[in-house]
């Protein structure tokens, strides 16, 4: 069943059961109000008869006193459409007629034998020569009698109500129909009106599936509802999906373009290899691709578990400046005989809360990034300040810099500059560097940046909040600040003296 027919079944399943309980309510309240009415009416004429009759005494010589009633003319209560009886009870327990209006001339039972002889007055509705009446039934007394003297049975016909009634339940049915009948095609109306964003939806999302087109989109000029933020939800859903279906055609055609360099140079040295024999040169440049393929397979599969939210962090409180230290020894080792000058520049104790494993890979992909495009004899330095609630580390270096144009995109996966910024060494990375620099940084609520002057020089920066647990103060960053970048540098091996002259020199 569709959508369209549940909410025609639904709207006009909810409107019959209105009109329906309504109808009740209606009917029940119009039909108590008529008889409430005639039960007035009956109470009206039972307190006239009452009023206006009287009790006799009747006594006979040598037998008890009997008591007589004195009734007044009862035919003219016929003008209100009445009928009247009343009856007394005889010594031997049976009841007597004493009278009746002329419209009961020929009838001579009760009008409701099943009340009669009761104390309490009691309304009832009884079958009269094939006619419903409403039948009031009193006792009442006189002359100071202790025991009832005599019992009044009122009767008005019902006969019109019942007709206006039944005529009043037909109406109410018919219309119940026809107002069925009409929310249906009202229904079916709106539904078609409302719908119609949902099924331009539909179509969209058909059209795009047939047509692979991830440039549609939907417009909508009517009020921010449910459908508006639908058609909202939709584009935003349609623009990620074209980003993200972007971003893995450049990624299958950036993987197949890297990976094309290093599986032609092993299929070459292999060639060479079948021709001329196995020499050292040959395996030991296959061995340094298949290592550049492991890295580059590597990363990309960091990048790939980490876009699905499944590369776990192990964050625990950590002094940022040890860290540092330790980077920048390894630093040290990863400029080799190139003659590069790492500088550790100044360096406070900052404690956040991180994976130290993972910082340690930001640090070190900024400082191999550094090392490729730096030219030999170039300065590398290294730094970690406050500022404010953040820890700020940077890494700057004095190589080939980077274009205006290029800084935006620098931390997108195998995005490479210009010619002009090419690497040292072509089999020292893929590109990937700066994107898991930057996934890392973003992990742990923080950001990086990169500032550049082309030929000049270039600075990375990478801002981490510090530890609820670190102390704010600035007496105490100032008062430990010359303790700290001593106690880093006796680490490395220097005295305050040594840092005066030549820091970190490599």
């Amino acid at each position: 069943m569709t959508l369209r027919k549940k909410l025609i079944l639904l709207y006009s399943g909810l409107l019959g059961i209105v009109i329906i309980a309504f109808g009740i309510g209606v009917f029940s309240v119009i039909r108590s109000t008529w008889i409430e009415a005639v039960d007035a009416t009956l109470e009206e004429t039972r307190n006239q008869v009452t009023a206006n009759s009287r009790a006799l005494m009747i006594g006979e010589f040598g037998a008890p006193t009997q008591v007589g009633i004195g009734l007044p003319e009862l035919d003219v209560f016929r003008a209100s459409g009445v009928m009247v009886q009343v009856w007394s009870m005889q010594p031997n327990g049976t009841f007597k007629l004493e009278a009746a209006s002329n419209n009961l001339t020929a009838y001579a039972h009760p009008l409701d034998s099943s009340s009669i002889g009761s104390n309490v007055a009691h309304y009832d509705n009884v079958q009269i020569n094939n006619t419903e009446v409403r039948v009031l039934t009193a006792s009442f007394r006189m002359n100071g009698q202790g025991h009832a003297t005599g019992w009044i049975q009122i009767a008005a016909s019902l006969e019109t109500i019942n007709q206006a009634t039944t005529r009043l339940l037909r109406f109410m049915v018919l219309g119940g129909l026809v107002a069925m009948v009409a929310s249906f095609g009202l229904g079916l109306l709106l539904s078609n009106q409302t719908l119609k964003p949902i099924e331009a939806i539909t179509c969209a999302a058909e059209s795009i599936s047939s047509a692979k087109d991830l440039k549609t989109r939907l417009s909508w000029t009517g009020p921010m509802d449910e459908l508006g933020r639908l058609t909202m939800v939709f584009n935003g859903m349609m623009d990620r999906l074209e980003h993200l279906f972007g971003a893995q055609r450049r990624l299958i055609a950036d993987v197949s373009h890297e990976l094309r360099t290093p599986l032609t140079a092993v299929r070459g040295h292999l060639d060479l290899i079948r021709r001329y024999g196995v020499d050292d040169s040959s395996l030991e440049a296959i061995e340094d691709e298949a290592e550049r393929m492991s890295r580059l397979v590597n990363d990309l599969l960091t990048l790939a578990r980490a876009d699905y939210g499944s590369v776990a962090l192990d964050r625990v409180e950590l002094d940022l400046d040890t860290l540092v230290t330790e980077v920048y020894r390894h630093a040290k080792m990863l400029a080799g005989d190139r003659g590069l000058k790492i500088k550790l520049s100044a360096v406070e104790p900052v404690r956040i809360k991180g994976d130290p494993d993972r910082l340690k890979q930001l640090l070190l992909n900024l400082i191999q990034n550094s090392i490729k495009f730096t030219p030999d004899g170039g300065q590398i330095h290294l730094s970690l300040r406050r500022e404010g609630g953040k820890a700020v580390l940077q890494v700057g270096d004095t190589g080939i810099g980077i274009q205006p144009d290029d800084l935006q995109y620098i931390f997108n996966r195998f995005y490479q500059a210009d010619g002009s910024r090419t690497r040292s060494n072509e089999q020292d990375g893929a590109g990937l560097g700066l994107a898991i620099a930057k996934w890392i940084a973003e992990a742990h609520d923080g950001v990086i940046e990169a500032q550049s002057s082309p030929g000049v020089w270039t600075v990375f920066t990478v801002r981490l909040p510090i530890a609820t647990s670190q102390p704010d103060a600035q007496s105490t960053a100032d008062e430990s600040h010359d303790h700290a970048n001593g106690s880093a540098l006796h680490r490395l091996g220097f005295n305050r003296r040594k840092r005066e002259t030549a820091t970190g020199e490599s």
